[in-house]
């Protein structure tokens, strides 16, 4: 299990990354570079193991870190690597990233590799079953046409079915945003890209019926991470996590795509800080009770509120059974 963690995590391509520059890190420049390709607080995790020479890639002169490896040097994929890629090719969400000839000739290309997993190997006690529909040719094309609109910075129009009407939008197309705990995909977009802060709007892909390019372009993609930081609520919800059960990594994979600060306060417990929006308190509230005790809600107090409301709403069903 370490050899597929050490492969396959983030820190193993923030390290690629960092080592392929060929560059002289100081201790300040080795902690920026690990924040702008990982997560806030991989550094927590990350330059423990260089400063002891625990992973030794580095020759540290008067606090100067040189890698060790020699220009140009390349990674060729281990049969781990490959195993774990057949095991990628039988997720039905993949084919919304390749088209059939390309998804036809991967699967050939690792066909003898023996996947790691399949989907059977899972059972999700804690999804909504009303997923998308991953394998109709409607939302695979309204997903490619997305991909390809935000790679082009170009503009779509979409037929959008809403409670009570099917509703025609132009927008510029962000970002894709996946929830696991609805199995779904979202659209981050844009109405009015061109402003200092760009007004932001989610649509489900699952209620577009129709979408189409339109021969409009911008230079650039607006600062979507500004305006989704406009949005969030004045006070993040503060976590004291107690690293017992592997929970300190838990939690920063669960909660990898939210923004977040995280903090050493003593030896086994740390404080965590996650900006949210109104859009995904109730997703948030529910993946923090899923584990226990380990975590501890601290603030803010509206958080707490919804918290506590959850919980006696649990024990009452908990009594009527």
């Amino acid at each position: 299990m370490n050899l597929f963690s050490d492969i396959y995590n983030c820190y193993y391509q923030v390290m690629k990354k960092i080592l392929s520059q060929q560059c002289a890190f100081s201790k300040k420049d080795l902690n920026c570079c690990i924040k702008e390709n990982g997560f806030e607080e991989s550094p927590l995790f990350i330059m423990p193991k260089i400063l002891s020479g625990e992973w030794d890639f580095f020759e540290e002169d008067n606090g100067i870190f040189i890698s060790k490896l020699s220009d140009g040097f390349s990674i060729p994929l281990s049969k781990l690597q490959k195993c774990y890629i057949s095991a990628l090719l039988l997720d039905e969400k993949i084919q919304l990233f390749f088209n059939k000839k390309q998804l036809d000739y991967l699967k050939k290309l690792f066909a003898c590799y023996h996947p790691l997993w399949t989907q059977e190997d899972f059972y999700y006690y804690d999804r909504f079953t009303d997923k998308d529909d991953f394998n109709s040719p409607v939302y695979i094309n309204v997903f490619q046409t997305i991909l390809s609109a935000i790679k082009k910075c170009q503009w779509i129009s979409i037929n959008y079915k809403g409670k009570n009407s099917i509703n025609i939008h132009e927008l510029l197309p962000c970002r894709l945003e996946y929830s696991l705990k609805n199995d779904r995909f979202r659209l981050i977009a844009s109405p009015c890209p061109g402003n200092p802060v760009p007004r932001i709007e989610l649509y489900n892909l699952s209620n577009i019926i129709e979408i189409s390019f339109i021969e409009k372009y911008e230079v650039t993609q607006p600062d979507i991470n500004k305006a989704i930081m406009e949005s969030y609520y004045k006070e993040p919800v503060r976590l004291l996590i107690k690293d017992k059960r592997n929970a300190l990594e838990r939690t920063m994979l669960q909660f990898a795509n939210y923004e977040k600060n995280t903090t050493k306060i003593d030896n086994d417990t740390y404080e965590c800080c996650i900006y949210y929006n109104k859009n995904v308190e109730t997703e948030l509230l529910i993946e923090i009770l899923s584990f226990g005790p380990v975590l501890q809600v601290t603030g803010n107090e509206y958080f707490l509120a919804q918290l506590k409301q959850r919980l006696k709403k649990q024990a009452g069903l908990m009594e009527n059974l």
